[in-house]
């Protein structure tokens, strides 16, 4: 373990408040649902994280890659949190945690755990920003700032060279991207999400600065829209590109007609994610081609090296590109193998 793992840190978490630990604590509880993804890659393992919320082993650790790569996380005790953020002190004191990491949106959900004398590492949502932080703040809490910047700099390279060449894209000639994740007599969309497009070099018609993430609205304003590009998010499990396509009523919108619409990788399942910004890549190479995204199939393996320890096989890179449902879709497995 490096020698700075052993001395005593100080920072200030999300609140503004400053957490002092006399060693990195060896007994974490995480309440946040992807605080337990994060926190395993930047400790390496998962023999410090105690509890978590059973929404974090529903969601990421009964099936897919996470629970394929990380077998260990689907063990530890999901008492801390049954329904939503709303902490169970009794259980959580019960496994004598060192640090309790919980969301600082609601004070009502911190102070129960104060109150009876537990430290709280609060991080608030959901800014890129914020997802950033994460990870600054998890290598802190462990004394692994190195593996925190490691992983900063793997993001920060990738983004800087994906945006030298959206850079070069005419601003006025960039495609519309509209993300769906329900189709129904009224279609959902994502209108506001934290999601920064233009590093994809698309736009989102849909955006009207509200903040509200969702709007439902109904074919003809779908029509009025009409998107060049139809992104389906990852955690919309029953809905496919094969679904538009099949969908008389949606037959005439120039995104089905040109076949590009397209379900997200695996690795957009959770926005808080160490890989998220794969997600960027991924979109301006759907919209401009392949050199956007160069040897995308070796990054990502790569990436989930860094992150997790994993050498992923080549059927588990063509799963978290949902190369199968996405082989009605035009060109994608010219872009990506």
């Amino acid at each position: 373990m490096p020698a700075a793992s052993q001395a005593e840190n100080a920072f200030v978490d999300h609140r503004g408040k400053t957490i002092t630990f006399a060693k990195p604590p060896e007994r974490v509880v995480t309440i946040v649902r992807s605080a337990p993804i994060i926190y395993r890659a930047i400790d390496e393992k998962a023999d410090h994280i105690i509890g978590m919320n059973k929404d974090s082993l529903v969601r990421y650790f009964t099936k897919g890659i996470y629970a394929e790569l990380l077998p260990e996380m689907a063990k530890i005790d999901t008492s801390a949190a049954q329904d939503g953020f709303v902490p169970n002190v009794e259980a959580i004191l019960a496994q004598k945690p060192d640090a309790v990491i919980q969301w600082a949106h609601d004070e009502k959900i911190i102070e129960p755990l104060e109150r009876v004398g537990l430290t709280v590492v609060a991080w608030k949502c959901c800014t890129e920003q914020d997802r950033l932080d994460y990870l600054t703040l998890t290598g802190q809490m462990t004394g692994r700032d190195d593996r925190a910047q490691a992983i900063l700099k793997a993001q920060s390279d990738t983004l800087a060279s994906l945006d030298a060449k959206v850079a070069q894209l005419d601003a006025a000639k960039l495609p519309t991207v509209l993300h769906i994740d329900k189709v129904a007599d009224q279609i959902q969309v994502i209108a506001n999400g934290s999601q920064n497009l233009a590093l994809s070099g698309v736009t989102n018609p849909a955006a009207d600065n509200t903040g509200e993430w969702w709007r439902t609205v109904d074919f003809e304003q779908l029509l009025v829209w009409n998107p060049d590009i139809i992104v389906i998010p990852a955690y919309a499990d029953d809905l496919n590109p094969k679904d538009f396509f099949d969908n008389p009523v949606l037959a005439s919108l120039k995104a089905v007609k040109e076949k590009r619409v397209y379900k997200q990788p695996v690795f957009a399942r959770t926005p808080d994610a160490p890989e998220i910004f794969l997600t960027s890549e991924w979109l301006a190479a759907i919209a401009h081609g392949t050199d956007f995204a160069p040897d995308f199939k070796t990054q990502i393996a790569s990436v989930y090296e860094l992150l997790y320890g994993a050498k992923l096989t080549d059927d588990q890179v063509k799963a978290i590109l949902e190369s199968e449902r996405n082989a009605p879709a035009d060109k994608y497995v010219d872009i990506f193998g």
